[in-house]
């Protein structure tokens, strides 16, 4: 089967197809898991020049089709559309709902040409005209996709997804993090802890750093010697962090605020925790989370929807409720009960088998399957 990859984003200060490559991991992680499933995928980017490049077994057909407004009304992606449509794809996989609009004029270069579109953490829009654009483009599409099938519900509720649209569930993304001993990761960042806590995201409040910080708090005289260290880049919230520890000297001392890291440095860093724990209200996915599966950290996530699928059944890791640090707290001290030598591999295994990109590939060959043979009836 013939997979096109559809991306109508623009971004011109990537000047290279090499260096937009190297920064969307996601686009070329996902077409090699397709690749790895048996399809033959043929990624068509947006960019500012002309250009083909063959990596493994997937082809990546750069079209220039400048837009400075890239995904806007007025943004018909004339020649990227021409070119999916001259590629005689089985199915069309279409990155993001607001860009449904350009995916709406693919269709009308070629009407039976399956297309889903996946859902990248998109919010429903609040401005009346680009709602009314978005539900007409979105009537169009043959199935939609979403990390969780409850990130569905804005959509329906707002009417911009009618009831007859097929929606799937796809994990938008993976992680090339790989584990590693424990040992020699702990030399390389010095890091300690027992157990070894560890926080990856935004200092924001959706992110909710102080709801963390105050679980771990509860939970630390509790543990034989926790520590967490928490890597964060945009850092809103830092002033409130701080004098959280500058209240908490005892805890201060045990919690390592180490920023922004280049994200090479991220595989060892996490390779040293034993815990990773999340204080998120609303994700998309979980990125973060996704790396620290990937290297055999056991999860400490909060109950919302993209968590529940990310972590299933509860095989690995623990779900706590958001804004709850009573609860955050019983839930490291529950699972840090659970930590064994050999649990790294258990993480990573489950990891390997439900989120990898060759797994999500798996998936997303049954789903491209299914929607083809809807539109086929």
């Amino acid at each position: 089967m013939h997979i096109a990859c559809v991306s109508y984003s623009y971004e011109p200060h990537l000047k290279s197809p090499e260096e937009l490559l190297l920064a969307y991991s996601t686009l070329s992680g996902w077409a090699e898991g397709l690749a790895s499933a048996g399809a033959r995928v043929t990624v068509f980017q947006r960019f500012g020049l002309d250009a083909h490049i063959e990596c493994g077994d997937v082809h990546y057909h750069f079209v220039e089709d400048k837009m400075p407004r890239a995904g806007g009304p007025l943004d018909r992606a004339p020649r990227v559309n021409q070119a999916v449509a001259q590629a005689g794809a089985a199915v069309a996989h279409v990155n993001g709902l607001p860009f449904a609009w350009q995916a709406w004029w693919l269709k009308q270069r070629r009407p039976q040409l399956p297309v889903l579109i996946q859902d990248h953490a998109n919010s429903p829009p609040c401005h009346w005209i680009k709602a009314a654009l978005l539900r007409t483009a979105l009537r169009r599409m043959d199935a939609v996709s979403f990390a969780a099938p409850e990130q569905a519900l804005p959509w329906r509720e707002k009417g911009l997804l009618q009831p007859e649209t097929r929606s799937f569930s796809l994990m938008e993304g993976s992680s090339r993090f790989r584990l590693r001993s424990r040992a020699s990761a702990r030399r390389e960042t010095g890091l300690e802890g027992k157990p070894l806590c560890l926080w990856v995201g935004r200092l924001n409040a959706n992110k909710d750093p102080l709801t963390a910080l105050t679980g771990f708090a509860r939970a630390a005289p509790h543990l034989p010697a926790p520590h967490l260290a928490m890597v964060y880049g945009e850092s809103e919230l830092l002033p409130e962090v701080t004098q959280f520890l500058a209240d908490q000297p005892a805890v201060a001392g045990r919690v390592t605020l180490l920023g922004k890291r280049p994200h090479a440095e991220l595989e060892a860093i996490y390779n040293s925790a034993d815990l990773f724990l999340l204080g998120s209200h609303h994700e998309g996915s979980g990125y973060a989370a996704l790396e620290a599966l990937a290297c055999g950290v056991m999860p400490v996530l909060t109950d919302i929807p993209s968590f529940r699928a990310l972590l299933g059944r509860g095989e690995v890791g623990t779900l706590w409720p958001a804004k709850d640090p009573d609860a955050l707290a019983v839930a490291l001290l529950a699972t840090s009960r659970r930590l064994f030598p050999g649990m790294p591999d258990r993480v990573r295994a489950y990891f390997e088998a439900h989120w990898s990109f060759e797994a999500i590939g798996r998936e997303a060959m049954h789903v491209y399957r299914e929607v083809q043979n809807g539109r086929a009836r």
